[in-house]
């Protein structure tokens, strides 16, 4: 593996903006899921939940289309912030990098499945540890090795049944070798580009034939396609330089993996009782072909009983027997996160950018770009997903999603511009009102600590195995979110006054550098 270009010089000093910014999205994520210790975690990305009213109703609404997608972002682009800064630092101390990353990966990975079968199945901290070792691969894998992966993942993509379930894995690293290999281009070289554009145009097209025929392997391949023809659109424009195209190869992914989401879900919603443009397209179900009417049919069926399981187990068993539903489900998990984490290495990569630009660093230079970023990027990322709401707010029952992939795919498009303005404005504001590092800063320090521990207080009142207070209504669970944020803002203030680290934090960087951090508080605390 080699290292990208060297960065410029960098601060050694913790940056509290990161710490604030973390803090505040720390909040909105306690406002997303704790409807999810409510709420069966399968019907999560299924909309507002049924038979709503009143307050309850205005609750669901607010989160839904106001903070739901859009934290989340915010914590991936912090995610990738701070792995820019971890890089930089390394190379101010002259310290290896990839061996201590690695092991901060590994670690991330055991408190996620940890996480996911001992409290609860919403985590993410799987899907950012398998989106981190894919970003390693973005910007530090050989190019030699690049290429033959690529062949060897586009190979397994056309195996028959039951080995095409290797899809699940293949595509995305065939995805990430693909941005890195643009990452790694050089300016003036026309064949590059050709080599993404030529292919990405062939592979959108057969997407494109496999969408009229109603196959639902086309997204993943159109996907692919668009992805590939960008690359080498902006290749071909933009040559390169600097660091531009961490934020270009970014936002690409993320647009074209949520903009066919719209698309795809558009084309079945708009021609609704349409005839059928082709034949019935087939797909592997557990290692047999099925046609796809089958298809949906099993899978919706699964889902039932999936969230009947849930909803059972949570609310009358056992923790053991909780315990053991999720340890059952983590296979599946595994399976679905790739695909996933390829639009978190997106994120990331513009985070990395936000850290290299300077914008968050130095904030006070980037007062034009934030201020635009603040008045386009909310109206533009909030009215996106309220335009997707006049087509439908939820999944409804059946196969037919009656326009809801539509209406999802716009909410979670909006959400990167809407993560960009809601930054914006509490980087703008923090410098106006300095006061506010005090209420997130230290939230934010302690973010992982904060961010187990919510799931450990939510599953205590919520689950049955706890108090049991499952299914209160929707504003009373906003309101015991934000009253166990506000408390672990105090706790974790007054655990940093006499603590260098929370508990989590200073596990989890003993792991990553293999020694035992200080204990005793500092003012310039590095980033963990």
């Amino acid at each position: 593996m080699t290292e990208p270009q060297a960065a410029p010089p960098f601060p050694t000093h913790r940056i509290d903006a990161l710490d604030v910014l973390r803090g505040f999205a720390l909040v909105g994520i306690c406002l997303v899921n704790v409807e999810f210790f409510n709420r069966p975690v399968a019907e999560s990305g299924a909309g507002m939940a049924p038979g709503l009213h009143g307050l309850d109703w205005f609750a669901a609404w607010v989160v839904a289309y106001f903070v739901s997608g859009k934290f989340w972002t915010i914590f991936s682009l912090l995610f990738g912030m701070g792995f820019a800064v971890m890089l930089e630092r390394a190379r101010t101390k002259g310290r290896p990098f990839l061996p201590a990353y690695r092991r901060r990966i590994a670690a991330l990975l055991v408190f996620g499945l940890l996480h996911h079968s001992l409290l609860w199945s919403g985590d993410i901290l799987i899907s950012y540890a398998i989106g981190a070792l894919f970003l390693l691969l973005a910007l530090f894998a050989r190019g030699r090795w690049l290429l033959f992966a690529i062949v060897c993942c586009m190979a397994l993509s056309l195996l028959p049944a039951p080995w095409r379930e290797l899809n699940g894995l293949a595509l995305p690293l065939a995805f990430v070798g693909l941005v890195a290999l643009y990452l790694r281009g050089k300016p003036g070289e026309p064949g590059f580009a050709l080599a993404m554009i030529i292919p990405g145009a062939l592979i959108l097209l057969a997407a494109l034939v496999l969408v009229l025929q109603g196959s639902e392997g086309a997204p993943m391949l159109a996907v692919a396609g668009s992805i590939l023809l960008a690359l080498g659109l902006l290749a071909r424009r933009r040559g390169g330089e600097g660091h531009g195209r961490l934020w270009r190869a970014g936002i690409a992914i993320f647009v074209l993996s949520f903009g066919f989401l719209v698309a795809e879900g558009g084309l079945r919603y708009f021609s609704a009782g349409s005839p059928s443009l082709g034949p019935a397209a087939s797909t592997a179900i557990d290692g047999r072909e099925v046609d796809q009417d089958t298809a949906r049919s099993l899978r919706h069926r699964e889902l039932v009983q999936r969230i009947a399981e849930e909803r059972k187990v949570l609310t009358q068993g056992s923790y053991a027997q909780a315990v053991a539903m999720r340890v059952g489900h983590l296979r599946e998990r595994l399976r679905d996160e790739a695909g996933f984490s390829i639009v978190l290495v997106g994120v990331f990569l513009v985070g990395v950018w936000c850290v290299r630009s300077g914008m968050v660093t130095e904030p006070v230079r980037w007062q034009s770009l934030l201020r635009r970023l603040a008045w386009i990027g909310l109206p533009l990322g909030i009215g996106v997903g309220l335009a997707g709401s006049l087509v439908a707010t939820a999944r409804p029952p059946g196969v037919d999603d009656q326009g809801w992939d539509f209406a999802y795919g716009l909410l979670m498009l909006g959400s990167l511009p809407a993560s960009f303005g809601y930054m914006a404005a509490l980087l703008l504001l923090l410098q106006r009102r300095p006061g506010l590092a005090r209420v997130f800063a230290p939230l934010g320090r302690m973010a992982l600590s904060n961010y187990l521990m919510q799931s450990l207080v939510l599953s205590l009142l919520f689950y049955a195995h706890g108090a049991g207070l499952w299914g209160i209504g929707r504003a009373a669970q906003v309101g015991v979110a934000l009253a166990l944020c506000a408390l672990q803002a105090w706790l974790s203030a007054w655990w940093l006054r006499r603590h260098r680290y929370g508990p989590m934090e200073w596990l989890w960087r003993a792991f990553t550098y293999l020694r035992l951090p200080e204990r005793r508080p500092s003012v310039n605390t590095t980033l963990p």
